[in-house]
C-alpha cells in the first residue's frame, strides 16, 4: 500500500532547495576551479621546494 503524501507544499519546497542548490554551485564552479589550481599549484611549489632542501640546494 503506497503512502501519499497530503502536504503538496513540502513537493515545492524541496524542488525550490534542489534548483537553488543547482544554481549556487554552477555559480561558484568558477572559483572553486580557481581554489582547486592555486591548491595544486602551491602542492607542487611545496614539494619542489622540499625536494632542493633534501639535495641540499637551497
Amino acid at each position: 500500500m503506497a503512502t501519499k503524501s497530503k502536504n503538496n507544499c513540502a513537493t515545492f519546497w524541496s524542488i525550490a532547495a534542489i534548483v537553488i542548490a543547482t544554481l549556487s554551485i554552477g555559480y561558484c564552479f568558477s572559483h572553486i576551479i580557481d581554489l582547486v589550481n592555486n591548491g595544486v599549484e602551491r602542492s607542487s611549489r611545496a614539494l619542489t621546494y622540499l625536494a632542493r632542501l633534501m639535495r641540499g640546494s637551497v
